[in-house]
């Protein structure tokens, strides 16, 4: 595993712990302990962690962590890419879909650029990475939702964006998430970001998760639907069978890729 992917995994399970020992980190990760105390300098030097005698600690609360923009691009990018082709199948000529903000759907954004096969494509999204790599097809008529920019991301905010919402009819639906869990459901960090997402559901006719299984087992601050209230899950093939018997029993269509193939 490559240093960049191993420490922000070292920092989701800290977060997610709160308190972890030296010990279950080395089990965990299976690596040696001078490359353990190598990425805990790094994470502490960062100020997201602290070491404590026989341990660390988080100093950022798990219901509020968030990577940078930079950084959720490059996490998990294979996966995130084979999720995006395999959402993208997913879209037919003369279709009006909505694209959540967030780098798997930029990826998306990328992979359906490339389709220069379909025709009449209605694109609605409230990021602006999104709408900038779209831009190059002539054959896509672009929405883009008006607010408020995030200081640290792409995305648009604010009423403006959900009473445009509520004047839309979208057959496709792209959800991004932060995170998803069979009794918690799909979370979010920010309240504005619900409201959002809540309004593109109700804009849309078929609602199509789009995540990586590192996200599963995560729950943020915020609450924005159970896991039935979704369509499809796309996510890929390292997801636990016990939980993602779990999660068929609230969504049946589930697609998992594999960081190699399109599957």
């Amino acid at each position: 595993m490559m240093k960049f992917q191993r420490q922000i995994d070292l920092q989701q399970y800290i977060n997610l712990k709160g308190h972890v020992t030296i010990a279950e980190l080395l089990d965990k990760f299976q690596v040696s302990k001078a490359t353990l105390n190598r990425d805990l300098t790094d994470l502490e030097n960062e100020g997201s962690i602290q070491k404590v005698h026989g341990g660390v600690v988080s100093k950022i609360a798990s219901q509020v962590f968030e990577l940078s923009s930079s950084k959720k691009e490059v996490y998990n990018k294979d996966y995130k890419k084979q999720i995006a082709e395999k959402a993208v199948s997913m879209i037919e000529n003369n279709q009006s879909i909505i694209i959540d903000s967030g780098s798997t759907m930029y990826y998306l954004a990328r992979a359906l650029l490339a389709r220069k096969d379909l025709e009449n494509i209605t694109v609605i999204t409230n990021d602006l990475k999104v709408a900038y790599t779209l831009s190059e097809n002539e054959n896509i008529s672009l929405i883009i939702l008006g607010g408020m920019k995030h200081k640290d991301s792409f995305d648009i905010y604010g009423p403006t964006a959900v009473d445009i919402l509520k004047s839309l009819n979208a057959n496709k639906y792209f959800m991004a998430t932060s995170a998803f869990d069979f009794k918690c459901g799909i979370t979010h960090t920010d309240y504005d970001d619900i409201l959002i997402k809540k309004a593109m559901m109700e804009s849309s006719k078929d609602i199509i998760l789009c995540a990586d299984s590192s996200k599963y087992g995560l729950v943020k601050r915020w609450s924005l639907c159970d896991i039935n209230a979704i369509d499809t899950l796309i996510s890929d093939d390292r997801m636990q069978p016990e939980e993602l018997k779990k999660i068929k029993e609230a969504c049946e269509n589930i697609i998992l890729v594999n960081e190699a193939n399109n599957n």
